[in-house]
């Protein structure tokens, strides 16, 4: 093999939905951010080029110095919208009238599987060959133009696979699976004309087992459910996880049982009895006259069962109980916690944030083993151990920051000596504070540097952040932040030495986690989504932590995302500033600095 003799750049690319930037030198991960940081708009779409930027700045580097760009699909044309300045007439097409085309297509297909079949055969023929061929074409003009790197450089990759590859790679116990075998299994709405794949992996060496095509797909049954209960669809079926709980056990099953005679597993793939096009219909005919509630506990049972059997079915095949889990279905941390106490599962993880976001990372780690095996370099990748991979502000820049918003505004701030300290004290006081600090976290759930903090122990707390700022519906529950040394007084692990740093689990939590933070675990299930917090990881945040643990005997504070109901979670500190002076919170911590609102301010 031969040696290293230069940094190795590669840039990954993911431009659907929440598009993202990852960028890997030498096998780490260094930086990664997401579009809808930059642009405010949530879900952002297309090619990232702020994002891209941001990487490139952070690591100090021009685009010259990268090796190959790699993007996580193999065919972008349905998942790029045409956003603004970019040369996608097909995305913007199919923007505006597959409102039209959803309903003709479903009408077509609710006369005759004939018509299915024709559609299918037009998607998988005329469509690749005229579409994505001409697509792709101007698109990778653009990227070249944009990125000013030539088109040997930029490539793609098939979208599973760098869902599989984020997840395997990322995985902080990877260095003790390299020479044991393990199960990684995908499974999300759509991707290159499939839902899920099944993977084993040894030394490096990748053999897919099984697939699911994407008109059997689970995870867009839940979207279409979703979208039938008045929610936002691809955005908000956390809300539909955190429902389901509420619904009877009877209504529940009843429900589910619908489901599952639309669903079932067929060895290590999932089989529906009509494709995808038909789903919203079913639901339609099926569940007019069902309580809300009931729906959602149903989808919840029935996607809970289907991926445990998919998960069995694959130790019963391969005998191999190490399992690795990506995608955007494995977001539902209620069902990852049933396949986390399942008998015959010696371990799990879960990419964090793996919907089509962790996608960048997956392109960037399979394109750090393509360059190492096209130029015989040893092949080693750094695991995740953070998520802090996003832009930091200094002290020197906040304080300007600061200055310049607050004049004229019945606000004032000051520099702490000992924020950890004051900070808990507010805290331990009954006091909500928001939060920017350090690095910004990559991914959909907040992990303290852009976060609101509150005391758990007081219910009534959920009121007030409702009120202030988040205006969530009154069934969903807020998380925690646990100090890593108190997990088992707080949480049931089903086997020991249990993690969770990136809130991918949900788990059963003690009578102590019940009285010491209602407000922060599920009101009817008792469960909790909790970030398990080690000094390791983030000092500054631990300290806070185990300074409220000092003052009130409680290791554990309420943990949400630092924005506006709606809006991405914040970046800067002009972002943060913005959004504490929109919102009714009192307390904003930015680096070294406290500011907060006067008594006479009024919203």
């Amino acid at each position: 093999m031969a040696k290293l003799e230069k940094d190795i750049y590669i840039l990954g690319i993911n431009e659907s939905h929440t598009a993202t930037a990852a960028l890997l030198k030498n096998g780490s991960i260094i930086c990664c951010a997401s579009e809808e940081r930059f642009t405010r708009k949530k879900g952002q779409w297309g090619y990232p080029k702020f994002a891209v930027h941001y990487c490139l700045q952070e690591a100090n580097i021009t685009i010259d110095a990268i090796s190959a760009v790699y993007f996580g699909f193999k065919n972008p044309v349905t998942y790029v919208p045409g956003e603004k300045n970019q040369p996608n007439p097909y995305g913007g097409i199919i923007q505006a009238v597959s409102p039209h085309i959803k309903r003709i297509l479903l009408f077509l297909v609710g006369l005759s599987p004939v018509f299915f079949t024709l559609y299918s055969f037009l998607l998988k023929t005329l469509y690749p060959a005229i579409a994505v061929a001409t697509f792709e074409r101007s698109y990778r003009k653009y990227i070249t133009r944009t990125i000013g790197l030539p088109l040997t450089k930029i490539k793609r990759m098939d979208h599973h696979l760098a869902h599989a590859m984020s997840a395997y790679y990322a995985n902080p116990a990877a260095h003790k699976l390299k020479n044991k075998p393990v199960l990684v299994i995908t499974n999300d709405g759509y991707g290159d004309d499939v839902c899920s794949r099944i993977y084993t992996v040894k030394n490096n060496s990748w053999i897919e087992i099984a697939s699911t095509p994407n008109h059997h797909s689970i995870g867009l049954l839940y979207q279409y459910v979703t979208e039938y209960l008045g929610m936002k669809p691809n955005e908000h079926e956390y809300k539909v996880m955190g429902l389901a709980p509420y619904a009877s056990s009877e209504s529940a099953t009843e429900v589910k049982k619908l489901f599952r005679k639309l669903f079932w597993v067929d060895g290590l793939s999932v089989k529906s009895a009509i494709p995808t096009l038909g789903y919203y219909s079913f639901l339609e005919k099926n569940l007019s006259k069902v309580r809300f509630d009931a729906i959602a506990g149903g989808i919840q049972a029935c996607t809970e069962e289907l991926l445990v059997e998919l998960v069995r079915n694959s130790i019963e095949r391969t005998n191999i109980h190490s399992i690795v889990l990506g995608g955007g279905v494995f977001m539902n941390v209620k069902a990852n916690k049933v396949i986390n106490e399942l008998p015959g599962v010696d371990s799990v993880f879960v990419m964090p944030s793996c919907g089509d976001e962790s996608t960048a990372i997956g392109a960037a780690y399979y394109g750090y083993k393509k360059y190492c095996e096209g130029h015989r370099l040893k092949f080693e990748l750094k695991p995740l151990s953070h998520l802090y991979l996003g832009p930091a502000f200094d002290d020197t820049s906040i304080k300007k920051s600061i200055v310049s918003y607050v004049r004229n505004k019945p606000m004032s701030f000051y520099k702490m000596k000992y924020p950890a300290k004051e900070v808990a004290q507010l805290l331990s006081k009954g006091h909500v504070v928001a939060r920017l600090a350090g690095r910004m976290e990559f991914g959909a759930r907040a992990l303290g540097n852009r976060s609101i903090l509150a005391n758990p122990s007081n219910p009534s707390v959920i009121r007030t952040i409702n009120k202030q700022i988040k205006i969530r519906d009154f069934w969903m529950p807020f998380a925690p932040v646990i100090l890593k040394k108190l997990v088992n007084d707080y949480l049931i692990f089903p086997r020991q030495n249990g993690e969770s740093p990136f809130m991918m689990f949900a788990f059963n939590t003690t009578n102590r986690a019940q009285k010491d933070m209602p407000a922060a675990i599920h009101p009817f299930d008792d469960t909790a989504r909790p970030q398990i917090l080690s000094r390791q990881q983030n000092p500054d945040y631990y300290d806070i932590v185990a300074e409220f643990e000092r003052i009130t005997g409680i290791g554990a504070l309420l943990n949400t995302s630092f924005n506006l109901h709606g809006e991405p979670i914040v970046l800067s500190p002009l972002d943060a500033l913005q959004t504490f002076h929109k919102s009714g919170l009192q307390y904003l911590q930015l680096g070294q600095y406290i500011v907060m609102k006067n008594k006479s301010y009024e919203k």
